[in-house]
């Protein structure tokens, strides 16, 4: 019975790790290592990179179209979603058992505002093909919509990737002007520092396989370590 426990315990776990890192570990930081410095959108920024640090400067930079960033100010979720490659948009057959079935990936994942707990979870545990929006405050005590790979939220950083201000789209302007009953953002910007295209969303799920293998044969490896020197002490 004890063994039988054991061996039930020990499933649930690599079930549970798996889930966890096909679902929501952030692989986003792999991809940016060779990001680079300089002006393009996602890089660290380089040289001509300015700072936006008051709203009423946000126009200025969508209409000169310069590289800009934003100091690590203190950050409000949003209650969207955007897959990091939209190309996953879309109806995806599958077949398992014998038996085809289509399942619709959407571009977007909403929540309701102010965002429920269990909504929240929802949003962390989809991390992995989906980034969330966020609100950052500047200097003047205002608030600007940023879109950028969230790992950094779980990483912490001073310096925010290059981006550039652009028009919303009708789901973040939406969620924008429900935000702004109790946040003073101008709805019509974002500053979209995501570096689109960097990676295929196959691509990304062979590499979060290649992690949970990666994963099973260290904690398997450190497992017969252990029984064998459990044996030669006895």
């Amino acid at each position: 019975m004890k063994h039988w426990i054991h061996s039930v315990s020990r499933k649930l776990v690599g079930a549970a790790l798996v889930l966890a890192v096909m679902a929501a570990l952030p692989t986003g930081w792999l991809y940016d290592l060779w990001a680079g410095t300089g002006t393009e959108r996602g890089q660290e920024p380089g040289a001509g990179v300015e700072l936006i640090r008051r709203q009423e400067d946000i126009e200025a930079f969508f209409l000169s179209q310069a590289p800009a960033t934003v100091l690590g100010g203190e950050l409000r979720a949003c209650p969207l979603a955007r897959l990091r490659d939209v190309g996953q948009e879309g109806v995806h057959a599958r077949s398992r058992y014998g038996v085809r079935r289509s399942v619709y990936v959407s571009e977007y994942v909403t929540a309701d505002y102010p965002i429920p707990t269990w909504q929240r979870l929802l949003q962390g545990a989809i991390g992995g093909f989906y980034n969330r929006y966020y609100l950052m405050e500047l200097g003047d005590n205002s608030w600007l919509c940023v879109y950028f790979d969230d790992y950094l939220t779980l990483t912490g950083t001073d310096t925010y990737p290059t981006g550039y201000a652009r028009y919303t789209t009708t789901e973040e302007r939406r969620m924008l002007k429900q935000m702004a009953e109790d946040y003073d953002v101008d709805p019509v910007y974002v500053l979209d520092m995501y570096r689109h295209g960097k990676v295929n969303w196959m691509v990304d799920i062979g590499l979060r396989l290649a992690v949970v293998l990666a994963v099973y044969l260290v904690v398997a490896t450190a497992t017969t370590h252990f029984k064998c020197r459990k044996k030669i002490d006895f």
